[in-house]
Protein backbone atom coordinates (compact mmCIF):
# COMPACT_ATOMS: atom_id res chain seq x y z
CA UNK A 1 0.00 0.00 0.00
CA UNK A 2 1.16 3.83 -0.75
CA UNK A 3 0.99 5.95 1.59
CA UNK A 4 -2.00 8.51 2.00
CA UNK A 5 -1.73 11.92 0.40
CA UNK A 6 -3.91 14.39 1.35
CA UNK A 7 -5.34 15.85 -2.32
CA UNK A 8 -5.40 13.46 -5.37
CA UNK A 9 -6.12 15.90 -8.93
CA UNK A 10 -7.75 13.34 -11.84
CA UNK A 11 -7.03 15.24 -14.81
CA UNK A 12 -3.76 17.63 -16.03
CA UNK A 13 -5.54 19.67 -18.34
CA UNK A 14 -7.23 23.34 -17.89
CA UNK A 15 -9.39 22.82 -15.16
CA UNK A 16 -7.38 20.26 -13.42
CA UNK A 17 -4.27 22.97 -13.75
CA UNK A 18 -6.41 25.93 -12.68
CA UNK A 19 -7.45 24.08 -9.57
CA UNK A 20 -3.85 22.99 -8.31
CA UNK A 21 -2.76 26.33 -8.50
CA UNK A 22 -5.23 28.13 -6.74
CA UNK A 23 -5.34 25.19 -4.43
CA UNK A 24 -1.61 26.12 -2.92
CA UNK A 25 -3.07 29.78 -2.95
CA UNK A 26 -5.53 28.46 -0.73
CA UNK A 27 -3.76 26.34 1.56
CA UNK A 28 -2.90 27.97 5.04
CA UNK A 29 1.03 28.18 5.22
CA UNK A 30 1.30 28.37 8.80
CA UNK A 31 -1.43 24.80 9.24
CA UNK A 32 1.06 22.11 10.23
CA UNK A 33 -1.47 19.75 7.78
CA UNK A 34 0.13 17.11 5.89
CA UNK A 35 1.44 18.35 2.37
CA UNK A 36 1.04 15.72 -0.19
CA UNK A 37 -0.68 15.90 -3.65
CA UNK A 38 -0.91 13.85 -6.41
CA UNK A 39 -1.55 14.72 -10.04
CA UNK A 40 -3.10 11.81 -12.44
CA UNK A 41 -2.16 12.96 -16.04
CA UNK A 42 -1.55 10.67 -19.03
CA UNK A 43 0.35 13.14 -20.72
CA UNK A 44 4.18 13.36 -19.65
CA UNK A 45 3.64 17.70 -19.67
CA UNK A 46 0.76 18.54 -18.02
CA UNK A 47 -0.92 21.83 -18.81
CA UNK A 48 -2.82 21.92 -22.21
CA UNK A 49 -5.10 18.77 -22.16
CA UNK A 50 -7.11 18.08 -25.14
CA UNK A 51 -8.51 21.56 -25.34
CA UNK A 52 -5.84 23.61 -25.82
CA UNK A 53 -2.98 20.71 -27.02
CA UNK A 54 -0.68 21.74 -29.77
CA UNK A 55 -2.20 22.33 -33.17
CA UNK A 56 -3.28 24.45 -35.90
CA UNK A 57 -2.95 28.55 -35.54
CA UNK A 58 -6.41 28.42 -37.28
CA UNK A 59 -7.80 27.20 -33.58
CA UNK A 60 -8.47 30.21 -31.44
CA UNK A 61 -10.13 30.82 -28.49
CA UNK A 62 -13.28 31.69 -28.88
CA UNK A 63 -13.41 34.69 -26.12
CA UNK A 64 -10.96 37.78 -25.91
CA UNK A 65 -7.65 37.05 -24.47
CA UNK A 66 -8.07 39.46 -21.78
CA UNK A 67 -11.15 37.13 -20.63
CA UNK A 68 -8.73 34.24 -20.32
CA UNK A 69 -7.64 32.64 -17.01
CA UNK A 70 -6.54 29.78 -15.39
CA UNK A 71 -6.96 32.32 -12.20
CA UNK A 72 -10.23 33.74 -11.14
CA UNK A 73 -9.10 36.45 -9.13
CA UNK A 74 -6.55 37.11 -11.80
CA UNK A 75 -8.61 37.85 -15.34
CA UNK A 76 -5.30 39.50 -16.21
CA UNK A 77 -3.09 36.54 -15.92
CA UNK A 78 -2.36 35.09 -19.31
CA UNK A 79 -2.43 38.76 -20.91
CA UNK A 80 0.35 39.32 -18.29
CA UNK A 81 1.94 36.03 -19.44
CA UNK A 82 1.99 37.11 -22.94
CA UNK A 83 3.35 40.43 -22.43
CA UNK A 84 6.74 38.30 -20.44
CA UNK A 85 7.14 35.79 -23.27
CA UNK A 86 9.67 36.52 -26.04
CA UNK A 87 9.11 37.49 -29.78
CA UNK A 88 9.92 34.07 -31.44
CA UNK A 89 7.45 32.60 -28.95
CA UNK A 90 4.47 35.21 -30.04
CA UNK A 91 5.20 35.23 -33.66
CA UNK A 92 5.95 31.34 -34.10
CA UNK A 93 1.70 31.67 -33.60
CA UNK A 94 1.26 34.66 -35.87
CA UNK A 95 1.20 37.24 -33.52
CA UNK A 96 2.95 40.80 -34.16
CA UNK A 97 1.35 42.60 -31.04
CA UNK A 98 -0.39 42.04 -28.04
CA UNK A 99 -4.10 43.10 -28.10
CA UNK A 100 -5.64 41.82 -25.21
CA UNK A 101 -9.36 41.73 -27.11
CA UNK A 102 -7.59 39.46 -29.44
CA UNK A 103 -8.49 35.92 -30.36
CA UNK A 104 -5.66 34.04 -29.66
CA UNK A 105 -4.61 30.21 -31.02
CA UNK A 106 -5.68 28.05 -28.28
CA UNK A 107 -2.56 26.31 -28.31
CA UNK A 108 -0.89 29.46 -27.02
CA UNK A 109 -3.17 29.29 -24.45
CA UNK A 110 -1.87 25.68 -23.97
CA UNK A 111 1.52 26.76 -23.79
CA UNK A 112 0.49 29.51 -20.85
CA UNK A 113 -0.86 26.39 -18.99
CA UNK A 114 2.11 24.32 -19.34
CA UNK A 115 4.04 27.11 -17.55
CA UNK A 116 1.42 27.86 -15.11
CA UNK A 117 2.07 24.22 -14.01
CA UNK A 118 5.79 24.20 -13.61
CA UNK A 119 5.51 27.80 -11.68
CA UNK A 120 3.00 25.91 -9.84
CA UNK A 121 5.60 22.95 -8.93
CA UNK A 122 8.28 25.75 -7.98
CA UNK A 123 6.01 27.20 -5.79
CA UNK A 124 4.84 24.36 -4.18
CA UNK A 125 8.62 23.38 -3.80
CA UNK A 126 9.32 26.30 -1.71
CA UNK A 127 5.88 25.97 0.63
CA UNK A 128 7.40 22.15 1.32
CA UNK A 129 4.26 20.90 -0.41
CA UNK A 130 5.27 17.67 -2.46
CA UNK A 131 3.24 17.21 -5.95
CA UNK A 132 3.73 13.98 -7.34
CA UNK A 133 2.74 13.55 -10.91
CA UNK A 134 1.56 10.10 -11.49
CA UNK A 135 2.13 9.38 -16.15
CA UNK A 136 -1.51 7.35 -16.06
CA UNK A 137 -4.81 7.35 -16.01
CA UNK A 138 -7.16 6.00 -13.18
CA UNK A 139 -9.57 3.58 -13.98
CA UNK A 140 -11.62 2.91 -10.43
CA UNK A 141 -12.19 4.76 -7.26
CA UNK A 142 -13.31 2.61 -4.27
CA UNK A 143 -13.91 4.04 -0.85
CA UNK A 144 -11.52 2.19 1.87
CA UNK A 145 -13.39 1.55 5.42
CA UNK A 146 -11.10 4.45 6.80
CA UNK A 147 -13.05 7.10 4.79
CA UNK A 148 -10.17 7.99 2.40
CA UNK A 149 -10.56 7.24 -1.44
CA UNK A 150 -8.36 4.29 -3.25
CA UNK A 151 -7.06 5.18 -7.08
CA UNK A 152 -6.20 2.20 -8.77
CA UNK A 153 -4.11 2.54 -11.82
CA UNK A 154 -2.01 0.03 -13.73
CA UNK A 155 1.26 0.25 -11.70
CA UNK A 156 -0.75 -0.28 -8.41
CA UNK A 157 -3.31 1.94 -5.51
CA UNK A 158 -2.89 4.83 -4.08
CA UNK A 159 -4.86 6.68 -1.13
CA UNK A 160 -6.04 10.49 -0.66
CA UNK A 161 -8.42 12.26 1.69
CA UNK A 162 -9.73 13.80 -1.14
CA UNK A 163 -10.03 13.52 -4.85
CA UNK A 164 -11.08 15.96 -7.55
CA UNK A 165 -12.10 14.94 -10.86
CA UNK A 166 -10.85 17.20 -13.70
CA UNK A 167 -10.47 14.18 -16.38
CA UNK A 168 -12.57 16.43 -19.22
CA UNK A 169 -14.49 15.82 -22.06
CA UNK A 170 -16.23 11.78 -23.52
CA UNK A 171 -15.85 11.04 -26.57
CA UNK A 172 -18.79 11.63 -28.45
CA UNK A 173 -20.79 8.50 -28.86
CA UNK A 174 -22.93 10.16 -31.59
CA UNK A 175 -22.07 7.59 -34.15
CA UNK A 176 -20.82 4.21 -33.11
CA UNK A 177 -22.08 2.37 -36.39
CA UNK A 178 -19.46 4.32 -38.31
CA UNK A 179 -16.51 3.78 -35.31
CA UNK A 180 -13.25 2.53 -36.90
CA UNK A 181 -14.93 2.93 -40.61
CA UNK A 182 -11.90 3.85 -43.15
CA UNK A 183 -11.88 8.34 -43.21
CA UNK A 184 -14.03 8.43 -40.42
CA UNK A 185 -13.15 11.18 -37.48
CA UNK A 186 -14.92 10.98 -34.31
CA UNK A 187 -13.63 14.43 -33.76
CA UNK A 188 -12.12 17.26 -35.13
CA UNK A 189 -9.30 17.29 -32.66
CA UNK A 190 -6.37 17.60 -33.22
CA UNK A 191 -7.04 19.32 -36.44
CA UNK A 192 -3.69 18.24 -37.16
CA UNK A 193 -5.00 14.98 -38.19
CA UNK A 194 -7.19 16.10 -40.73
CA UNK A 195 -4.96 17.61 -42.63
CA UNK A 196 -2.15 14.78 -42.70
CA UNK A 197 -5.27 12.40 -43.52
CA UNK A 198 -7.48 14.32 -45.90
CA UNK A 199 -6.57 14.87 -49.77
CA UNK A 200 -6.77 18.34 -50.56
CA UNK A 201 -9.53 17.56 -53.42
CA UNK A 202 -11.82 14.93 -51.12
CA UNK A 203 -14.86 15.85 -50.68
CA UNK A 204 -15.83 16.22 -47.22
CA UNK A 205 -18.68 16.15 -44.83
CA UNK A 206 -18.65 17.63 -41.17
CA UNK A 207 -21.77 16.50 -39.01
CA UNK A 208 -21.76 19.76 -37.30
CA UNK A 209 -22.27 23.05 -38.03
CA UNK A 210 -21.25 24.82 -34.40
CA UNK A 211 -17.78 25.80 -33.19
CA UNK A 212 -16.16 22.24 -33.55
CA UNK A 213 -17.56 22.35 -37.11
CA UNK A 214 -16.16 25.84 -37.78
CA UNK A 215 -12.23 25.26 -36.84
CA UNK A 216 -12.96 21.86 -38.75
CA UNK A 217 -13.40 23.94 -41.68
CA UNK A 218 -11.11 26.95 -40.99
CA UNK A 219 -8.25 24.65 -40.33
CA UNK A 220 -8.84 22.92 -44.15
CA UNK A 221 -9.44 26.01 -45.46
CA UNK A 222 -6.17 27.05 -44.20
CA UNK A 223 -4.46 24.10 -45.93
CA UNK A 224 -5.45 24.62 -49.21
CA UNK A 225 -7.87 22.45 -49.25
CA UNK A 226 -9.93 22.31 -53.16
CA UNK A 227 -12.30 19.92 -52.85
CA UNK A 228 -16.30 20.48 -51.67
CA UNK A 229 -17.37 20.66 -47.59
CA UNK A 230 -20.62 20.46 -46.78
CA UNK A 231 -21.52 21.06 -42.90
CA UNK A 232 -24.85 20.04 -41.86
CA UNK A 233 -26.69 19.18 -38.54
CA UNK A 234 -30.57 19.69 -37.91
CA UNK A 235 -31.11 23.06 -37.48
CA UNK A 236 -28.56 24.03 -40.01
CA UNK A 237 -27.03 27.38 -37.89
CA UNK A 238 -23.51 28.39 -37.34
CA UNK A 239 -22.98 30.14 -34.15
CA UNK A 240 -23.45 33.93 -34.09
CA UNK A 241 -20.26 35.92 -35.10
CA UNK A 242 -19.05 37.99 -32.17
CA UNK A 243 -18.88 41.79 -32.90
CA UNK A 244 -15.38 42.99 -31.83
CA UNK A 245 -16.81 46.38 -30.78
CA UNK A 246 -18.18 45.21 -28.10
CA UNK A 247 -18.22 46.60 -24.40
CA UNK A 248 -18.77 45.13 -21.33
CA UNK A 249 -21.70 46.34 -19.03
CA UNK A 250 -20.14 47.80 -15.81
CA UNK A 251 -22.33 46.94 -13.46
CA UNK A 252 -25.12 44.42 -13.44
CA UNK A 253 -28.24 45.49 -11.77
CA UNK A 254 -31.01 42.61 -13.09
CA UNK A 255 -28.74 39.36 -13.26
CA UNK A 256 -26.09 39.51 -10.54
CA UNK A 257 -26.27 36.60 -7.95
CA UNK A 258 -27.64 38.66 -5.37
CA UNK A 259 -30.55 40.04 -7.72
CA UNK A 260 -31.21 36.87 -9.23
CA UNK A 261 -31.43 35.38 -5.19
CA UNK A 262 -33.65 37.82 -4.42
CA UNK A 263 -36.28 37.35 -7.26
CA UNK A 264 -35.75 33.53 -6.26
CA UNK A 265 -36.62 34.10 -2.86
CA UNK A 266 -39.68 35.98 -3.85
CA UNK A 267 -41.41 33.28 -5.91
CA UNK A 268 -41.01 30.22 -3.54
CA UNK A 269 -37.10 29.46 -3.67
CA UNK A 270 -37.23 29.07 -8.10
CA UNK A 271 -36.90 30.84 -10.76
CA UNK A 272 -39.04 30.46 -14.15
CA UNK A 273 -37.32 30.75 -17.94
CA UNK A 274 -39.87 33.62 -18.48
CA UNK A 275 -38.66 35.53 -15.18
CA UNK A 276 -35.04 34.80 -16.76
CA UNK A 277 -35.94 36.19 -19.72
CA UNK A 278 -37.42 39.50 -18.19
CA UNK A 279 -34.77 39.93 -16.09
CA UNK A 280 -32.27 39.73 -18.96
CA UNK A 281 -33.97 42.08 -21.13
CA UNK A 282 -34.78 44.68 -18.66
CA UNK A 283 -31.12 44.38 -17.61
CA UNK A 284 -30.14 44.45 -21.58
CA UNK A 285 -32.37 47.80 -22.01
CA UNK A 286 -30.78 49.38 -18.88
CA UNK A 287 -27.51 49.96 -20.97
CA UNK A 288 -28.73 49.49 -24.63
CA UNK A 289 -31.89 51.48 -24.65
CA UNK A 290 -32.44 50.35 -28.43
CA UNK A 291 -32.78 46.57 -27.94
CA UNK A 292 -33.27 44.75 -30.99
CA UNK A 293 -34.74 41.07 -30.69
CA UNK A 294 -34.50 40.38 -34.50
CA UNK A 295 -30.56 40.85 -33.73
CA UNK A 296 -30.48 38.26 -30.76
CA UNK A 297 -32.21 35.45 -32.42
CA UNK A 298 -30.57 36.16 -35.69
CA UNK A 299 -31.57 36.41 -39.10
CA UNK A 300 -33.09 34.23 -41.08
CA UNK A 301 -32.81 32.70 -44.28
CA UNK A 302 -30.47 30.57 -46.10
CA UNK A 303 -27.17 29.51 -43.87
CA UNK A 304 -25.07 31.84 -46.29
CA UNK A 305 -27.61 35.32 -45.58
CA UNK A 306 -27.40 34.23 -41.94
CA UNK A 307 -23.52 34.41 -42.23
CA UNK A 308 -23.71 37.41 -44.60
CA UNK A 309 -25.94 39.20 -41.57
CA UNK A 310 -23.59 38.13 -38.55
CA UNK A 311 -20.72 39.47 -40.21
CA UNK A 312 -22.00 42.53 -41.49
CA UNK A 313 -23.54 43.38 -37.93
CA UNK A 314 -20.54 42.72 -36.34
CA UNK A 315 -18.12 44.68 -38.72
CA UNK A 316 -20.69 47.69 -38.22
CA UNK A 317 -20.39 47.80 -34.31
CA UNK A 318 -20.85 46.88 -30.95
CA UNK A 319 -23.61 43.76 -30.20
CA UNK A 320 -25.20 44.50 -26.63
CA UNK A 321 -26.72 41.16 -26.23
CA UNK A 322 -23.01 39.39 -26.64
CA UNK A 323 -21.80 41.49 -23.75
CA UNK A 324 -24.68 41.00 -21.47
CA UNK A 325 -24.65 37.27 -22.34
CA UNK A 326 -20.70 36.91 -21.64
CA UNK A 327 -21.12 39.26 -18.40
CA UNK A 328 -23.78 36.63 -17.13
CA UNK A 329 -21.06 33.91 -16.68
CA UNK A 330 -20.41 35.14 -12.80
CA UNK A 331 -24.40 33.86 -11.87
CA UNK A 332 -25.28 31.36 -15.00
CA UNK A 333 -24.82 28.50 -12.77
CA UNK A 334 -26.87 30.34 -9.98
CA UNK A 335 -29.90 30.78 -12.95
CA UNK A 336 -29.76 27.13 -13.50
CA UNK A 337 -29.62 25.66 -10.74
CA UNK A 338 -32.80 28.07 -9.51
CA UNK A 339 -34.71 26.89 -12.45
CA UNK A 340 -36.88 23.52 -11.61
CA UNK A 341 -36.12 20.45 -13.57
CA UNK A 342 -39.52 21.14 -15.89
CA UNK A 343 -38.08 24.33 -16.61
CA UNK A 344 -34.84 22.94 -17.46
CA UNK A 345 -36.56 19.90 -19.14
CA UNK A 346 -38.27 22.74 -21.23
CA UNK A 347 -35.16 24.24 -22.06
CA UNK A 348 -33.63 21.34 -23.73
CA UNK A 349 -36.03 20.43 -25.61
CA UNK A 350 -36.67 23.78 -27.38
CA UNK A 351 -34.00 26.19 -26.67
CA UNK A 352 -31.04 24.65 -26.65
CA UNK A 353 -30.24 24.41 -29.89
CA UNK A 354 -30.64 28.16 -30.41
CA UNK A 355 -29.20 29.03 -27.23
CA UNK A 356 -25.81 26.96 -28.19
CA UNK A 357 -25.66 29.14 -31.49
CA UNK A 358 -26.09 32.15 -30.40
CA UNK A 359 -24.26 32.38 -26.88
CA UNK A 360 -21.40 30.23 -28.07
CA UNK A 361 -20.08 32.79 -30.84
CA UNK A 362 -17.15 32.38 -33.02
CA UNK A 363 -14.31 35.47 -33.81
CA UNK A 364 -14.43 37.21 -37.12
CA UNK A 365 -11.31 35.62 -38.53
CA UNK A 366 -12.77 32.47 -38.78
CA UNK A 367 -15.71 34.00 -40.17
CA UNK A 368 -14.68 35.48 -42.61
CA UNK A 369 -12.65 32.48 -43.99
CA UNK A 370 -15.89 30.86 -44.04
CA UNK A 371 -17.64 33.65 -45.66
CA UNK A 372 -15.39 33.48 -48.14
CA UNK A 373 -15.77 29.62 -49.05
CA UNK A 374 -19.40 30.05 -48.68
CA UNK A 375 -19.35 32.78 -51.25
CA UNK A 376 -17.10 30.44 -53.64
CA UNK A 377 -19.46 27.49 -53.54
CA UNK A 378 -16.94 25.36 -52.13
CA UNK A 379 -18.89 25.44 -48.41
CA UNK A 380 -22.34 24.66 -48.23
CA UNK A 381 -23.97 24.52 -44.91
CA UNK A 382 -27.42 22.58 -44.97
CA UNK A 383 -29.52 21.90 -41.99
CA UNK A 384 -32.09 18.64 -42.32
CA UNK A 385 -29.48 16.22 -41.55
CA UNK A 386 -30.98 12.86 -40.47
CA UNK A 387 -29.12 10.11 -40.53
CA UNK A 388 -25.34 8.34 -41.78
CA UNK A 389 -24.28 5.40 -42.98
CA UNK A 390 -20.72 3.80 -43.87
CA UNK A 391 -21.02 2.49 -47.85
CA UNK A 392 -18.50 -0.76 -47.65
CA UNK A 393 -19.02 -1.17 -51.37
CA UNK A 394 -17.74 2.41 -52.34
CA UNK A 395 -16.16 3.29 -49.27
CA UNK A 396 -18.12 6.52 -48.78
CA UNK A 397 -20.49 8.00 -46.24
CA UNK A 398 -23.89 8.15 -47.38
CA UNK A 399 -25.73 10.71 -45.78
CA UNK A 400 -29.66 11.24 -45.52
CA UNK A 401 -31.34 14.72 -45.11
CA UNK A 402 -34.70 15.38 -44.58
CA UNK A 403 -36.16 12.31 -43.55
CA UNK A 404 -38.38 13.72 -41.30
CA UNK A 405 -39.61 16.16 -44.00
CA UNK A 406 -41.94 14.36 -46.01
CA UNK A 407 -45.06 15.98 -43.97
CA UNK A 408 -44.05 18.86 -45.78
CA UNK A 409 -43.34 17.68 -49.04
CA UNK A 410 -40.31 17.59 -48.67
CA UNK A 411 -38.58 13.81 -50.30
CA UNK A 412 -35.46 12.59 -48.33
CA UNK A 413 -32.25 13.27 -50.26
CA UNK A 414 -29.14 11.16 -50.05
CA UNK A 415 -25.31 12.31 -50.41
CA UNK A 416 -22.06 10.75 -50.69
CA UNK A 417 -18.98 11.91 -48.74
CA UNK A 418 -15.43 10.65 -48.96
CA UNK A 419 -14.58 11.67 -45.67
CA UNK A 420 -16.98 12.45 -42.15
CA UNK A 421 -16.03 14.81 -39.67
CA UNK A 422 -17.75 13.96 -36.26
CA UNK A 423 -18.25 17.85 -35.15
CA UNK A 424 -21.03 17.39 -32.92
CA UNK A 425 -19.13 18.06 -29.73
CA UNK A 426 -18.04 15.73 -27.06
CA UNK A 427 -20.44 13.58 -24.96
CA UNK A 428 -21.50 14.46 -21.71
CA UNK A 429 -23.51 11.30 -21.15
CA UNK A 430 -21.74 9.59 -18.40
CA UNK A 431 -25.04 6.58 -18.46
CA UNK A 432 -23.43 5.53 -21.91
CA UNK A 433 -19.64 6.27 -22.08
CA UNK A 434 -17.42 3.52 -22.70
CA UNK A 435 -14.74 5.42 -19.58
CA UNK A 436 -13.25 2.79 -17.28
CA UNK A 437 -13.60 5.40 -14.37
CA UNK A 438 -17.34 6.72 -15.15
CA UNK A 439 -18.50 3.72 -15.89
CA UNK A 440 -16.99 2.06 -12.20
CA UNK A 441 -18.39 5.06 -10.32
CA UNK A 442 -21.39 4.03 -11.54
CA UNK A 443 -21.50 1.09 -11.70
CA UNK A 444 -20.37 0.89 -8.08
CA UNK A 445 -23.05 3.38 -7.21
CA UNK A 446 -20.62 5.97 -6.38
CA UNK A 447 -22.28 8.13 -8.76
CA UNK A 448 -25.48 8.97 -10.48
CA UNK A 449 -26.05 10.40 -14.52
CA UNK A 450 -27.30 13.55 -14.33
CA UNK A 451 -30.55 14.39 -16.44
CA UNK A 452 -28.94 17.35 -18.21
CA UNK A 453 -25.66 15.81 -18.45
CA UNK A 454 -22.48 14.70 -15.78
CA UNK A 455 -23.05 13.25 -12.91
CA UNK A 456 -25.08 14.70 -10.18
CA UNK A 457 -23.62 16.75 -8.02
CA UNK A 458 -24.41 18.65 -4.33
CA UNK A 459 -24.28 22.43 -5.90
CA UNK A 460 -22.83 24.21 -2.76
CA UNK A 461 -19.48 21.56 -2.69
CA UNK A 462 -19.35 19.91 -6.43
CA UNK A 463 -19.43 17.02 -4.66
CA UNK A 464 -20.95 13.29 -6.66
CA UNK A 465 -24.38 12.28 -5.53
CA UNK A 466 -24.37 8.56 -4.72
CA UNK A 467 -27.36 6.07 -6.57
CA UNK A 468 -28.83 6.61 -3.29
CA UNK A 469 -28.63 10.43 -3.60
CA UNK A 470 -26.16 11.04 -0.68
CA UNK A 471 -23.20 13.37 -0.87
CA UNK A 472 -20.01 11.58 -1.68
CA UNK A 473 -17.79 14.99 0.14
CA UNK A 474 -14.34 12.98 -0.64
CA UNK A 475 -15.03 12.93 -4.21
CA UNK A 476 -15.76 16.07 -6.16
CA UNK A 477 -16.16 17.13 -9.97
CA UNK A 478 -14.79 19.87 -12.15
CA UNK A 479 -15.39 20.53 -15.83
CA UNK A 480 -17.66 19.38 -18.59
CA UNK A 481 -19.17 16.54 -16.62
CA UNK A 482 -20.61 19.45 -13.94
CA UNK A 483 -22.51 20.52 -16.59
CA UNK A 484 -26.22 18.92 -15.13
CA UNK A 485 -25.27 20.72 -12.06
CA UNK A 486 -23.84 24.06 -13.14
CA UNK A 487 -24.42 24.35 -17.00
CA UNK A 488 -22.16 26.64 -18.68
CA UNK A 489 -18.81 24.31 -18.41
CA UNK A 490 -17.72 25.45 -21.55
CA UNK A 491 -16.40 28.52 -20.47
CA UNK A 492 -12.83 28.73 -18.62
CA UNK A 493 -13.65 31.60 -17.01
CA UNK A 494 -16.33 29.72 -15.07
CA UNK A 495 -14.19 26.77 -14.42
CA UNK A 496 -11.17 29.42 -12.90
CA UNK A 497 -14.32 29.96 -10.71
CA UNK A 498 -15.56 26.94 -9.69
CA UNK A 499 -12.17 25.26 -9.26
CA UNK A 500 -11.40 27.80 -6.91
CA UNK A 501 -14.50 27.95 -4.53
CA UNK A 502 -13.80 24.07 -4.33
CA UNK A 503 -9.97 24.65 -3.84
CA UNK A 504 -10.41 26.79 -1.00
CA UNK A 505 -13.32 24.26 0.36
CA UNK A 506 -10.93 21.30 0.29
CA UNK A 507 -7.64 23.24 1.65
CA UNK A 508 -9.40 24.43 4.84
CA UNK A 509 -11.09 20.78 4.91
CA UNK A 510 -7.52 19.42 5.34
CA UNK A 511 -6.12 21.99 7.54
CA UNK A 512 -8.77 21.48 9.93
CA UNK A 513 -8.41 17.80 10.09
CA UNK A 514 -4.68 18.50 11.15
CA UNK A 515 -5.64 20.60 13.38
CA UNK A 516 -8.02 18.16 14.75
CA UNK A 517 -5.91 15.02 14.81
CA UNK A 518 -2.86 16.99 16.68
CA UNK A 519 -4.49 18.10 19.62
Amino acid sequence: MRPLYDLAIVGGGSVGISFLSQFLDAYDPLSDAPRRILLFEPDPRPGPGAAYQKDSRTNLLNIPAENMSARHDDRGHFVAWLRKQPNTLLQHYGIDTIDPKAFLPRALFGAYLRDIYNETLAFARNRQIEVTHVVSRVDRLAMADDGHVMLSVAAGDYSAAYVVLCNGNLASCAFPQLENKPGYFNSPYPVQNLLQAISCDANIGVVGTSLSAVDAIAALAANGHRGRITAMSRNGRLPAVRSPHNVPPVSLQHVSRQALADLAQASNGRLTLDQVETALLNELASFDHNVDLADITGAQGTAREQLDSEVARSLAGARPWQALAAATNPSIDLIWHLLPAMEKRHFHQTLRSLWMARRATFPMRNALTLQSLMHSGQLEVRGGFSDCVYDETDQTFKVTFGADGEIAGNRPETFSFDHLINATSFSVDVARADDPLVRNLIDAGYAQADPFGGFALDFNTGCLRAADNTVMHRISVLGSLACGTYFWTLSMDVNARLAQAQAARIAAAICEASAIASD
